[in-house]
């Protein structure tokens, strides 16, 4: 990894975090600040402490129990509760301490791609190789029901910020949504060329990012149906998320570059490339870090500099 490139305006790197042995798929900010997660398909978690500061880093801790690729993980609301999916084709739910401690349930019956919990940390969805997504009770980690309609594999689902909508994506090249308590689909976006990656939805609740395999970043409006922005901006998008302040998002791809766009100016604010094949990047609760995964089996740690 070098970092001659980097120019002295540009976000900053604080760590570069080491103890996965293959590439790291997914990441997640405790929102208490004081920790995040990484997965990896080395079939582990990492859990990384006092990050922000590379001379105060603090110690990791690794939790094993899952059988195969371990490929997405996301910290509930309440920050009880750690939840990951796997290729092993289940679901854990693991206190997020020193023992790493976790209850498993069977979700599906292929690999597991995606996991998100609702906004009042209750329930969670769960998208798979098996076509479906399914929603489940957190505490009985009993099944509620499934979200009916891609004809391929699901990549990727998420809760709305208001826990009313849905929105998934799949390699049947369609993003959609739906309704939570009905289960009912209410749109279908159609990418005609490339499969979508990954979603983020918008803390307004009517926006929709989406992450295509072709490098397109495309920007929804679930509202009014329509396709706001459209981005080429990496050979193969895996990943992006939404500053949790602002109208920036950040991207990730598999051509080892990390991009920030303003949404708002309509371009690219950034381009980083100081990581091999980025597979996930994540920005913290108030925005000022946000970290990035790759093939390199590290974990980036950087700084923002575009926030007072």
């Amino acid at each position: 990894m070098s970092f001659a490139n980097i120019k002295i305006d540009d976000p900053k790197i604080v760590s570069v975090l080491k103890g996965h042995q293959q590439p790291v798929t997914s990441l997640s900010f405790n929102p208490n600040g004081d920790q995040f997660a990484s997965s990896s398909e080395d079939n582990s978690i990492m859990i990384w402490t006092k990050w922000s500061n590379p001379s105060e880093t603090g110690p990791s801790y690794k939790f094993s129990g899952h059988k195969a690729a371990v490929t997405c993980l996301e910290y509930s609301s309440d920050c009880r509760l750690l939840a990951s999916c796997s290729k092993d084709h289940t679901v854990r739910f693991w206190i997020p301490k020193i023992l790493g401690s976790s209850k498993e349930f069977k979700a599906h019956t292929s690999a597991v791609n995606t996991v998100n919990f609702s906004p009042d940390a209750l329930k969670i969805i769960t998208g798979s190789n098996d076509k479906s997504i399914k929603l489940w009770d957190v505490e009985s980690q009993k099944f509620i029901g499934s979200f009916v309609g891609h004809t391929n594999w699901v990549r990727c689902a998420k809760f709305s910020r208001l826990g009313n909508l849905i929105a998934s994506c799949s390699d049947d090249h369609t993003i959609r949504i739906w309704d939570t308590v009905s289960g009912n689909p209410i749109h279908a976006f159609t990418a005609n060329k490339g499969s979508p990656n990954y979603i983020a939805m918008h803390s307004n609740n009517h926006t929709i990012a989406v992450a295509l395999n072709t490098g397109v970043v495309r920007i929804y409006d679930i509202k009014n149906h329509k396709l706001l922005q459209h981005y080429s901006l990496h050979n193969n998008a895996t990943s992006l998320d939404w500053h949790p302040k602002a109208n920036y998002l950040l991207t990730s791809g598999l051509d080892s570059k990390l991009t920030i766009v303003d949404i708002m100016e309509g371009r690219p604010l950034y381009t980083l490339s100081e990581q091999a094949g980025i597979k996930t990047c994540k920005f913290n609760l108030d925005g000022n870090f946000f970290a990035s995964g790759g093939s390199d089996n590290c974990v980036v740690v950087w700084k923002t500099n575009f926030i007072g």
